[in-house]
């Protein structure tokens, strides 16, 4: 048996478990929800070989601690010695669990990263044009007031997650988290304001939030202003960019940030979708030429409905094909390599829709014209332009 199927097995033993027993007391509920989660994330690898040496080594140090917390969930219930000792000292059943519990956890958040290193995952960004403010909230509560006099940045995010959250929790379901997160800010979140966080919070849709990924969106920005940009409308003008490489495109971005646009860089075409769907309202509201444009790569590694890795060198046909079918009219320029251009000929299929080949200066002057909200330049219109 491979090493994903033994790991998948074992969370699949673990919740059934607990969920038979009716358990009903907040560390196996954890422990349930963690393996849970590392059931979702492992099942696409079960139709891959896993090459990775780094994630192989991952999942053999999670088989050991779940075989490990498999016996223990198990022995306080099934050993009658177990279970006599655990009346006369009830604090050790808590004090194992609770290990473990950390553990697996640790094991997951693990798991994640080399998961997003395999599959190339990097989420979205919502940037800011150069210099402009982000959206104001509402009057904060007095824990956060009292922070922002007498705490790091740093401290504030934490302090909200150990109040509201837990002390020695690591990870919270999402509806939750938005319903501890709007108190801390003293700021109601409608379904909309909601996705849109979670998007970005959680990309895999694994119903839960994890302290490292709100550390890992929250940094040095603060917790308040950084929530206060992934849940508010986007501003415009505004450029949607698809591709799976954020960091090659950073140059790029930087010049349409100091144009004045705000940028959405989204890193794969299931994220994609995703977000103009949350979005789609106000996108509507803006679909013209000189508020709304969108750039996409031709060729992007995505997962295909198995969790398999692959190049999918129709990413941007499909992309294309998606935003004219939800009736957006906003310009589509195709930006890929010299090598790729051969393969956007569909351009010529959508109104208002181009391709380029490493075309720099036409890059620019289309950033530059929605920069200036224009909407009569075509020199990007067609082709290989």
């Amino acid at each position: 048996m491979d090493i994903a199927t033994t790991v998948f097995q074992l969370t699949v033993g673990i919740v059934n478990f607990i969920s038979e027993h009716e358990d009903k007391d907040a560390l196996r509920g954890q422990i349930s929800s963690i393996a849970l989660q590392i059931q979702n994330v492992v099942a696409p690898l079960l139709l891959r070989d896993i090459t990775d040496e780094p994630l192989r080594q991952v999942l053999h140090s999670l088989q050991h601690t779940l075989s490990t917390v498999d016996c223990h969930i198990r022995s306080w219930k099934e050993s009658r010695s177990k279970r006599m000792y655990a009346a006369v000292n009830p604090w050790a059943v808590s004090s194992e669990l609770r290990e473990d519990r950390e553990q697996l956890m640790q094991q997951y958040i693990m798991l994640m990263g080399a998961m997003q290193v395999v599959d190339h995952v990097k989420g979205y960004r919502l940037l800011l044009p150069d210099g402009a403010d982000p959206p104001t909230s509402a009057k904060p509560s007095e824990e956060q007031t009292s922070l922002h006099t007498t705490g790091s940045k740093e401290v504030e995010m934490l302090q909200f997650w150990r109040s509201r959250i837990g002390q020695e929790v690591e990870v919270a379901e999402a509806r939750a988290f938005c319903r501890a997160l709007s108190s801390w800010l003293g700021k109601e979140f409608n379904d909309v304001a909601q996705k849109r966080l979670l998007l970005r919070l959680d990309e895999r849709q694994t119903g839960h939030v994890t302290l490292k990924a709100l550390q890992d969106l929250v940094q040095d920005d603060g917790l308040e202003r950084v929530v206060n940009i992934y849940t508010a409308d986007p501003s415009f003008p505004l450029l949607v960019w698809i591709s799976d490489d954020l960091t090659f495109n950073k140059k790029k971005v930087a010049f349409a940030q100091s144009k004045g646009l705000c940028v959405v860089q989204l890193s794969s075409t299931t994220t994609a979708k995703a977000w103009l769907k949350i979005n789609k309202g106000v996108l509507k509201k803006h679909d013209n030429p000189g508020d709304l444009r969108f750039i996409s790569d031709q060729a992007r590694r995505e997962l295909n409905k198995h969790g398999i890795i692959y190049n999918n060198r129709k990413a941007g046909e499909h992309i294309t094909r998606f935003i004219r079918q939800e009736g957006f009219q906003a310009p589509i320029l195709v930006y890929t390599s010299k090598r790729s251009v051969n393969l956007t000929r569909y351009v010529e299929s959508f109104p208002s829709t181009g391709s380029i080949g490493s075309h720099y200066k036409v890059y620019a002057e289309f950033v530059s014209c929605l920069a200036r909200r224009r909407g009569d330049d075509a020199a990007w219109v067609g082709f290989n332009r």
